[in-house]
């Protein structure tokens, strides 16, 4: 299993595994692997999102306290298709974050360990076993203002390795993970801060202010200090 796709079936429907196929009830949370595919009366009937391991990685830290660190899971094996009923409520917080996805993990996984502890706690560690180290690194340096290639000389790596491991973990180029990651820390700082905005650029890993000004803008639709003043 090389990302988790997670599935919310608001109505029956079926799962497809290779030659198997599976009977869903309405109102189930759905962990399985990429290749399943779902059916139902309607595609309005079930929504899916994929979670690669990196972000699992990335959302240990922030969850940390609710996983379960003493389980063993030496012998842990995923199951191919794991069942949660969810309530109606919680089908509606599941749609209003289908398009904030950093959110929608965290809800969903907190969920998850609030059904099952031990099951997703060793999901979890699972996960977490694969380029450890490497992700880690990444995760800890962003703020340095270094393009790929430079992250690669310092993992002792080539770039492409470098870019297959974020392409296998996170389903995104390290290019584009580095953006993102420092784009969103930037965001961050803007809303809980008084830090001028140069300062920010600067501390999120931009070496240029302006590419930060026009990233910035392009993935948020607002400028930085447009942002900051809203919340003021």
């Amino acid at each position: 299993m090389s990302a988790i796709q997670i599935l919310l079936f608001k109505q029956p429907g079926k799962l497809h595994r290779k030659d198997e196929v599976i009977e869903i009830e309405a109102n189930q949370l759905i962990v399985t692997s990429e290749d399943v595919t779902a059916t139902a009366i309607s595609r309005d009937c079930w929504l899916n999102v994929y979670c690669y391991p990196g972000e699992l990685h990335g959302l240990y830290n922030e969850i940390s306290e609710l996983i379960d660190t003493k389980q063993e899971f030496k012998h842990f094996r995923a199951d191919e298709v794991k069942s949660i009923p969810v309530y109606n409520n919680l089908i509606k917080v599941f749609e209003q974050l289908i398009s904030n996805r950093e959110m929608l993990m965290k809800f969903v996984f907190i969920y998850c360990l609030s059904m099952d502890k031990s099951y997703f706690s060793n999901l979890f560690k699972y996960f977490l076993t694969y380029n450890d180290e490497v992700l880690r690194y990444i995760e800890t340096n962003f703020m340095k203002p270094w393009p790929v290639n430079r992250f690669a000389e310092d993992l002792k790596v080539d770039a492409r390795k470098l870019n297959f491991i974020f392409y296998k973990n996170y389903g995104v180029s390290a290019k584009k993970w580095l953006l993102d990651k420092r784009l969103s820390f930037a965001r961050q700082q803007l809303l809980g801060t008084d830090k001028k905005v140069i300062d920010i650029a600067y501390e999120s890993g931009f070496s240029n202010s302006s590419h930060f000004t026009d990233a910035f803008k392009k993935r948020y639709s607002c400028c930085p200090t447009t942002l900051r003043s809203s919340v003021n």
